[in-house]
């Protein structure tokens, strides 16, 4: 178990990213986030006082991660190539599927929404850095590159390379 406060709510943050990769949303529990953890139930009270806060607090670790890893932007997906990209899959598989799950869930829940909200827009804001802004061609990208890891999901050892060298012929033909 983490020795300070921070690094006990981020391992915490961590445990339901995986637990909810795991389990789905319908897993989260305090009980099953604290197990993986390693910690007391009352300590995830403690940091959360809610699962909903637990899982906002969890969405901003995947989006930091994300960005720590290189994995928003265009640039992760665009101008990599195939091996690459899987092998960022395999890296960040709990990370892309804990955000699935939410965006599932949020068309169950309406209260999710302006979460999913907030991860699409860093997404697209991350993307709309390297690509013109304005004329749809960033939100084009990102939601073939979000399709790709959602293929990522389903099938990790597909070849995304024939897709992704398609997409650079258009973004090269576009500019």
């Amino acid at each position: 178990m983490p020795e300070d406060s921070t690094e006990l709510k981020r391992a915490l943050r961590r445990a339901a990213v995986e637990v909810v990769a795991a389990e789905g949303l319908r897993g989260l529990t305090y009980r099953a986030v604290a197990k993986t953890a390693g910690c007391t139930t009352g300590a995830v009270q403690h940091h959360f006082s809610s699962l909903d806060d637990l899982l906002q607090s969890s969405l901003d670790l995947v989006l930091e991660e994300s960005a720590e890893n290189g994995l928003i932007g265009a640039r992760t997906g665009v101008y990599a190539d195939g091996p690459e990209v899987r092998q960022r899959f395999r890296d960040s598989a709990a990370l892309q599927i804990f955000q699935y799950q939410l965006v599932v869930e949020s068309a169950r829940r309406p209260e999710l929404r302006p979460v999913v909200r907030r991860l699409y827009d860093g997404y697209l804001a991350a993307v709309g850095k390297e690509l013109p802004a304005g004329d749809g061609l960033a939100q084009l990208v990102f939601y073939a590159l979000d399709g790709m890891f959602l293929h990522q999901v389903a099938d990790p050892d597909v070849d995304p390379g024939p897709a992704l060298e398609a997409l650079r012929g258009l973004l090269a033909a576009a500019h």
